[in-house]
């Protein structure tokens, strides 16, 4: 399904709260696909952000505001808010669409948002972004970043069809860069139940962001996962899970305490 240019895909029974996943960057939705089979029972909405995989030709985003906003017109089709689960940069377009409609959500879970607006945090990452944001050729320089995740031979491993359609990703992958330069929101106006998760064997900027969200969200929670790292969808699907039911588990619970005769 197409919604402007922006591809959706829907998983499983049509329940409710159905659970929303947004994917990073440079990145595509079928880093969820191993995450899938654990949650046969529910209904999963899976997209493209707008210039990744099947939305590479989707009106290209000028700022993080345009992923907010497909993520909010995506929330508005399903029948109750939905849990919306975010993977490393998708956190923070989905923390952005939660400052602008709080109502929308069920609730956030966020697995290792990068925040390198933060004074702390590494000034190789602030370089790094800043040199992407700048670039003449977004192309090489999204090649580049393969190249570094799947090393020279996994990258020239590709078919070249694949590796043309990767680097045409380029142009969104330097959006995404430069929407990081300076803070995009202001964490206290992220007021949605949030569930913060990060791993065991992630790099310290991650678990220390992590840690930074916990006691900056209004309303967060921290899960650390033991063995697992920043690319946990694709490589631990099984505790990633993990992760996303207690993400559901809060959203239960938030549901619970706001019924009639719910304690006070």
């Amino acid at each position: 399904m197409e919604r402007s240019g922006v591809y959706v895909e829907y998983h499983g029974p049509l329940t409710t709260p159905a659970l929303v996943l947004v994917h990073g960057a440079p990145d595509r939705s079928t880093s969820f696909h191993s995450v899938l089979p654990h949650f046969r029972d529910r209904r999963v909405v899976l997209y493209d952000r707008r210039g990744y995989g099947r939305s590479l030709h989707a009106p290209p985003a000028r700022a993080m505001i345009d992923h907010a906003g497909d993520l909010l017109a995506i929330l508005d089709d399903c029948e109750v808010p939905p849990i919306v689960i975010a993977h490393s940069f998708g956190s923070n377009p989905a923390m952005l669409a939660a400052t602008i409609r709080p109502e929308a959500f069920a609730t956030l879970g966020l697995w290792e948002p990068p925040l390198p607006w933060l004074e702390w945090w590494p000034r190789s990452t602030k370089r790094y972004n800043a040199k992407v944001a700048a670039s003449g050729e977004p192309a090489d320089e999204i090649e580049n970043m393969y190249r570094m995740l799947l090393g020279d031979d996994g990258w020239n491993r590709l078919q070249s069809e694949v590796q043309a359609e990767l680097r045409a990703e380029g142009a969104a992958f330097q959006v995404d860069m430069a929407s990081e330069l300076v803070a995009p929101f202001d964490a206290r106006d992220v007021r949605v139940p949030a569930l913060v998760g990060y791993g065991t064997t992630t790099v310290i900027e991650q678990s220390r962001g992590a840690r930074w969200l916990v006691d900056h969200l209004p309303e967060a929670r921290l899960r650390v996962i033991p063995g697992v790292g920043h690319f946990a969808p694709r490589t631990h699907p099984q505790e990633f899970a993990g992760f996303m039911g207690f993400v559901i588990a809060m959203a239960e619970a938030h549901l619970s305490s706001r019924l009639p005769g719910a304690a006070e």
